[in-house]
């Protein structure tokens, strides 16, 4: 990337996605004086409640939220694709990001995948970088996926776990420690205390 990206917009497919998957680059983002936005696409169960945890989880960042399913309970794969390409239009063009963050394609999570491809048609017109994360339990779970970059987050870590523990609900599944072992992890192989890892989708020289 060129600079500091001013305006960032972040896809996640559900609550906490962002958190897991980059929630250590978007704090530093924000503290080197990013505009950061994460969009939450669909929540699946208990509305209310994770509307809240995903809430707590933006203000822990320091970054807004803009929820595209508020009224139901629903997946992604419950939005038409055009219906998601077109919601997705709508917050990249009000938005104008210099630096788009989603879900990698090769994403074992359906729904994850399906936000990868809306995200890249919906960025189709738009001058700006892309990455996707890969710090996620579904893409670790196939050593074949290898970063193309690295994130430092050795300063934003603590904050990083501390929006993954906004989402109580979901903690018997996310395992906060094995977040910052993945990060250690990532950061020994990107010469970092810790670090995130990125599939490269754009990046303007």
């Amino acid at each position: 990337m060129r600079s500091r990206p001013e305006r960032v917009v972040a896809f996640g497919a559900h609550p906490d996605d962002l958190e897991v998957g980059a929630g250590g680059l978007l704090a530093r983002l924000v503290a080197e004086g990013s505009r950061v936005t994460m969009v939450v696409v669909s929540i699946p169960q208990q509305l209310a409640r994770r509307t809240e945890e995903a809430r707590a989880g933006a203000r822990m960042l320091g970054a807004e939220l803009v929820m595209l399913e508020t009224e139901r309970e629903c997946r992604v794969e419950d939005i038409p694709m055009h219906e998601l390409v077109r919601r997705f239009d709508l917050v990249l063009g009000d938005l104008r990001p210099d630096l788009v963050i989603s879900h990698a394609a090769q994403d074992l999570h359906w729904d994850h995948a399906l936000v990868n491809r809306a995200t890249l048609s919906a960025m189709r017109r738009l001058p700006c970088d892309a990455l996707a994360y890969l710090s996620s339990p579904e893409l670790n779970a196939q050593p074949r996926v290898q970063a193309q970059c690295f994130a430092d987050i050795t300063a934003t870590i603590e904050t990083k776990l501390a929006a993954i523990a906004c989402h109580v609900s979901q903690l018997p599944r996310l395992d906060i420690e094995a977040s910052r072992d993945l990060a250690r992890g990532t950061g020994r192989i990107g010469g970092f205390g810790y670090a995130e890892g990125y599939e490269v989708l754009r990046v303007r020289l």
